[in-house]
Formats: C-alpha cells, structure tokens, sequence
C-alpha cells in the first residue's frame, strides 16, 4: 500500500494588484518576481502603452506574501520610438532545436518541480529575455516587459515557449509584431488562423525529430 506524507506546495503564486489612481486594470495570478517587466508587458500587449518610458510611477506593497499592490501612472507624452523593424535571419532548424534546449537547460524551476510555463526571446545571436512564470500570459508578459525596458523592439525577436500556442497567445504575439513563435508543443486551429492573418509563423514540436511549420508568417516569406 502507498502511503503520502504532506508536503509544502513547490510552486509560488501570488495575487497581484495592478492600480492606476483607484482605478483597478487588472488582477494577476503569478509567480511573485519580475513584477515591472510584467507590468510593462502587459500594459504594452493591451495597447495602453507605446514603450516602457511612458510608465512614469511604479511602486509596490507587499505586506501579505500572498497578495502584492502595484500602483503606476501612464504618461503618454513621454512615449520614445521603437527601434526600426529590421530584416529576420531565421535560424536553421537545427539551431531552433538546440536553442529550444539551451532555454529549458536555463529554466530552473521547470526541472525541479515543473508545473510551470516558460517563455523566452531570441535576437538573432542569443536569448534577451527568459522568464518561467505560473500563468502563460504571464510568462509572455514578462519576456515582452523585459524587451521593452531594454530598449528592444519585440517585432524583431523570435518568442520561444514550452506550451501550446492558443488564441490568445496567437493574438499578442500579432500585437507584439513577433514574426515567429517557437514550441515544444502544438498550436490550435484557432491560433493558426489568427497568426496567418497577422504573419506570425508557427514552428510547433520544435524538439521532436518532425517538428511542425504551422505557418510560414514574414519569418518564412
């Protein structure tokens, strides 16, 4: 007979508070750290934002572990423009394949107890971006944040992820410009449709020895 014995919980979720004044934009459930970089992400994959410099206010209250406040203000007139939409050099496939397992060698809380999304972000010649996070859209949010406060346009960047690519992911990844999504897992039919409409491409089951083109995007035009 099997017997369990109880155990603390492996995985950190908290519940976050995003305000502007006494205005609620949202409520986050995630892993509590990188809490700018997800602000920024979020605010810019919700068209609230044109870059990080408009988020002029960022303070934090956390004196619940469990429960953090964060308090900004938006000043669009301190909007700075992106940098130029640059010619994508695609990686051969086998470099897609061995930088899909540089980024989960590089993903810590993944090994150790799983239950957890990855994402990460890739110029060309290495990885700007890598966050592991409980909720998908967070771990998008995240990488999309960290570009963003590093003065990087995301529509030049690859976007890898562990997950399967849905809808919803399909449609930020459009709003970001990202012109190819890169996974261990499938995409929907749903995601397809909307990521060819905006010219993402789809490489799905990066790590398998057939791995999918879903869609070409401008990534393979």
């Amino acid at each position: 007979m099997i017997s369990l014995e109880e155990t603390k919980p492996l995985v950190a979720e908290s519940e976050v508070f995003l305000f502007t004044g006494d205005e609620l934009l949202h409520r986050f459930h995630c892993t509590p750290e990188a809490l700018r970089e997800l602000t920024v992400g979020h605010l810019y994959c919700n068209g609230l934002i044109r870059s990080a410099a408009e988020l002029s206010q960022y303070e934090t209250d956390s004196t619940h572990p469990d429960t953090i406040t964060i308090h900004i203000s938006i000043n669009r007139e301190d909007s700075t423009p992106m940098p130029p939409v640059q010619d994508l050099k695609v990686p051969e496939l086998t470099d897609l394949q061995a930088l899909m397992q540089h980024f989960f060698d590089c993903a810590e809380k993944y090994k150790a107890h799983g239950g957890i999304h990855c994402s990460a972000l890739f110029d060309g010649k290495s990885f700007v971006a890598q966050y592991e996070d409980v909720g998908r859209h967070n771990a998008f949010d995240k990488v999309t944040g960290k570009a963003l406060l590093t003065g990087l346009n995301p529509a030049n960047l690859i976007y890898f992820t562990s997950g399967r690519v849905n809808s919803e992911i399909a449609e930020k990844a459009g709003r970001c410009g990202f012109p190819l999504i890169v996974s261990r897992s499938i995409a929907t039919t749903r995601a397809c449709g909307i990521a060819r409409k905006q010219g993402v491409g789809i490489i799905g089951r990066i790590s398998s020895d057939r791995p999918l083109l879903f869609n070409k995007g401008r990534a393979y035009a």
